[in-house]
């Protein structure tokens, strides 16, 4: 048997005893907590309902509570998290690319260019909600930052999750400058604009072609809420606290870190938890060209409990796997986390599937808190499907192609069986 040469060993994917199992579980809770919000524009609930009365949905005297909740423990926080766990990935491929000789940049560009496809693949075909081809265009940002000081990326990183407080403020304050009033401004008339409509009741009710027309209308209307949001920035900002996070060892090492990951949960939770409850109570005051007082505070509310309840998650996660009890019953979230990309495409499928027009048309047919139901379904399938899965395979489907083209090289897909060992 032949040994590979250096630079072989170093174009890998990292598996096996290099992974870090604490990832692969808070990658598991972020898919759960990341399909809770899909669900909602997936299954049309709460946006278009195309029954006529929505309170005499099943469940649906409940909506109210279920939207609160969804608002309070996962709207923007499971993003976060996945940003914050990106810019781990981030650091952890450069880092062992670097070790070994192999040129981590370019095989990271690579990496990003093979997600920017699966991207567009995924919101043009099956779901216009993709995340994929944002964190793949963002993720060229990170690349000057790839030597940066501690001191720098938690600067920077803080600085780009408080930025759509300073922006906010500063818009405000120029609004105020020119005359105008901090009071909200009266709402505009007209609901969607008619294309919108018509691009929703494609979902419900239309051909494939329908669906794709519309997954590309709803696609640039997504790409601009984020700008007008001040999503991006946010997101970059916890890449940042990502590349940290590693460089410091706070996964790797959690029980030398246990005192910081301590303070990091109790006191992300005493700000976040408060600020991420009002923000739910107020509502999504995010879209507002002009600027006013009560925007600006939901602004405010929602830079903090999104980053707090994110670090409060990651933090409190990994202490709690450091207990032997606690990492037994995490460990059944693994599965999911270690294949989070291909999980997180194979939610969007069987989604449309089971509510879209081109499968059993649920979509607008249900309320809220029977949307979530079966998103809840939806997860407890894919940990079943995802422990069979790694048992017998290295890779996630969609992550083994995705490596194959990073890499430039075939990657065994299925584990070597007792069978094959003993040849």
């Amino acid at each position: 048997m032949t040994t590979p040469s250096r630079a072989t060993a170093a174009a890998a994917p990292v598996s096996g005893p290099d992974r870090i199992d604490v990832l692969d579980v808070i990658r598991g809770v972020a898919v759960f907590g990341i399909l809770l919000m899909n669900i909602v524009p997936l299954s049309g609930a709460l946006m278009f309902n195309l029954e006529g009365d929505p309170s005499a949905l099943p469940g649906a005297r409940f909506d109210r509570s279920a939207e609160f909740l969804l608002e309070f423990v996962a709207h923007a926080k499971f993003y976060s998290l996945f940003s914050l766990l990106f810019g781990v990935g981030f650091a952890m491929f450069l880092e062992r690319a670097d070790a070994r000789g192999a040129g981590g940049v370019r095989l990271f560009r690579r990496r990003l260019t093979g997600l920017l496809l699966i991207g567009l693949i995924h919101t043009t075909f099956i779901w216009f909600g993709d995340i994929l081809n944002v964190y793949a265009l963002l993720g060229f940002f990170l690349i000057p930052f790839r030597r940066a000081s501690h001191r720098t990326l938690l600067i920077a990183g803080t600085a780009l999750c408080a930025s759509p407080i300073v922006i906010y403020g500063a818009a405000l304050l120029v609004r105020l400058a020119l005359g105008g009033s901090a009071a909200t401004p009266p709402a505009a008339e007209g609901g969607l604009p008619p294309f919108l409509v018509d691009a929703i009741r494609a979902f419900g009710g239309g051909s494939y072609l329908d669906v794709v027309k519309g997954n590309v209308i709803f696609t640039l209307a997504g790409w601009i809420r984020r700008i007008v949001t001040m999503f991006l920035p946010r997101m970059l900002g916890m890449f940042l606290f990502g590349v940290w996070a590693h460089r410091v060892g706070v996964f790797r090492d959690a029980d030398r870190h246990h005192g910081l990951l301590t303070r990091v949960c109790v006191w992300s939770l005493v700000f976040g938890a408060p600020a991420s409850a009002l923000g739910a109570w107020m509502g999504d005051q995010g879209v507002q060209f002009v600027p006013d007082l009560r925007g600006f505070l939901w602004t405010i509310l929602m830079c903090v409990g999104s980053a707090g309840l994110c670090f409060f998650y990651a933090s409190a996660l990994t202490l709690l796997y450091q207990r032997p009890p606690w990492r037994t019953r995490l460990r059944v979230l693994a599965p999911v986390g270690s294949t989070a990309l291909s999980n997180y495409l194979l939610q969007s499928v069987f989604a449309i599937v089971i509510f879209y027009g081109i499968g059993f048309d649920l979509y607008g047919r249900v309320s809220l808190v029977i949307a979530v139901v079966i998103g809840c379904a939806i997860y407890a399938v894919q940990i079943v499907l995802s422990t069979f899965w790694v048992r017998r395979a290295a890779y996630g489907p969609v992550e083994w192609l995705w490596r194959q083209f990073t890499y430039g090289r075939r990657f065994p897909l299925w584990r070597p069986t007792a069978e094959t060992l003993l040849v």
